[in-house]
C-alpha cells in the first residue's frame, strides 16, 4: 500500500483541458486494422487482436510503415500546435502548479490518517529488527 500512497502523492493531476498526445504511427495502424481484425474473428479477446495487430505491423512493408509515420508526424505537428495554444492561453503554466498544490494538500489531510499505520509500522520493523538482531545473535549462541 505505500507505494500506491507514495506514488499518487507524487504524481500531478493532469489538466482535462490539456492536449491530448498524438497517437503514434503504430497506433493510427492499429486504429485501422482492428476493425478488419474484429469482422474476421469476433470471438478474439483484446488481448489476442493486440498480438494480431503486432504481427500485421511486423510484416507491413516500410513503405506503409512511411505512410503511416507521416500522419503520425501531422498529427504530432498538429498537437504541438495545440500545446502552444494551450500554453499561450495559461495553461500550461499555471495549471501544473495549483495541482501541485493541490496534490500537497492531499496528502496533507492524509497523513494523519497514514501516519498512525506508519508510525505502527515503523514500530513493528524496529522491533522486528531488533527481535531480528537479537534472534540472529541468539541463534549465533546457540549454535556454537
Amino acid at each position: 500500500m505505500p507505494r500506491a500512497a507514495s506514488g499518487t502523492s507524487k504524481k500531478a493531476t493532469k489538466d482535462p483541458n490539456a492536449p491530448k498526445r498524438p497517437l503514434s504511427a503504430f497506433f493510427l495502424f492499429s486504429q485501422d486494422e482492428r476493425p478488419d481484425i474484429k469482422k474476421k474473428n469476433p470471438s478474439l479477446s483484446v488481448g489476442d487482436i493486440s498480438k494480431e495487430i503486432g504481427a500485421r505491423w511486423k510484416k507491413v512493408s516500410d513503405d506503409v510503415k512511411k505512410r503511416y509515420e507521416q500522419k503520425a508526424g501531422v498529427e504530432k505537428q498538429k498537437y504541438e500546435q495545440r500545446l502552444s495554444e494551450y500554453k499561450k492561453s495559461g495553461g500550461g503554466g499555471g495549471s501544473p502548479a495549483k495541482a501541485t498544490k493541490g496534490a500537497a494538500k492531499a496528502p496533507a489531510k492524509k497523513s494523519p490518517k497514514k501516519a498512525a499505520p506508519k508510525k505502527g509500522a515503523s514500530k513493528a520493523k524496529s522491533s522486528d529488527e531488533d527481535n531480528d538482531d537479537d534472534d540472529d545473535e541468539d541463534d549465533d549462541d546457540d549454535e556454537d
